[in-house]
């Protein structure tokens, strides 16, 4: 893998794309992802060494804070290339203030602005070719923030990762969407953190 360093954020290149791998025409959502994701840890008051890598997995402690008191948030939105190529994002700028209103309701230090935006624009030059032109077909795009700290004190962790993850998708729905409305349970209460994802 090659390194490469953009403004802020380090690249390391993949050897091969894993794209031929995925069938377009029969996608699970959020089950195929892209060939890169970004990452950034937030220690020592800082967020620190914003990295797009290739797409793999964690390795954390089972003592890590988000598994104990789930201190995380996410997000998610959408691109679509139209029949010229060119890419276009469903309210990016919407996208990261939620991201960051939840993160202050759960105690997370909000994500530098130049960092997420950086981040976001970089992972779909590299990965265009996976957002597929056509009516339904997009690339979703999901942000979130997590506790990385161990420990299992009850309290807000002082370590964190930011990261974006990104999986084509087909239209969510193929067909009519029969909506139930359940009056005995609520989402958000006075003072709660509902609001936040």
């Amino acid at each position: 893998m090659s390194l490469i360093t953009n403004e802020h954020i380090s690249i390391e290149k993949i050897k091969k794309s894993k794209i031929d791998q995925v069938n377009f025409d029969k996608l699970t959502f959020g089950k195929n992802f892209t060939d890169y994701m970004f990452e950034c840890d937030y220690k020592d008051g800082k967020w620190q060494n914003p990295t797009i890598k290739p797409y793999g997995n964690l390795v954390l402690s089972p003592a890590t804070k988000v598994f104990h008191y789930g201190q995380a948030v996410f997000e998610g939105m959408k691109a679509y290339k139209d029949d010229n190529g060119d890419v276009f994002l469903f309210r990016p700028e919407e996208n990261f203030k939620r991201i960051n209103t939840s993160s202050k309701r759960m105690a997370i230090p909000e994500f530098p602005r130049e960092y997420f935006f950086e981040a976001l624009h970089t992972l779909l030059q590299l990965d265009k070719d996976w957002i597929k032109p056509g009516d339904g077909n997009s690339l979703y795009i999901r942000p979130f923030a997590m506790a990385t700290e161990i420990g299992v004190s009850a309290a807000p962790s002082d370590e964190y990762k930011f990261m974006i993850l990104m999986a084509p998708a087909q239209a969510y729905y193929t067909q009519d969407v029969r909506v139930v409305i359940a009056e005995q349970f609520s989402r958000s209460a006075d003072g709660g953190v509902g609001y936040a994802k």
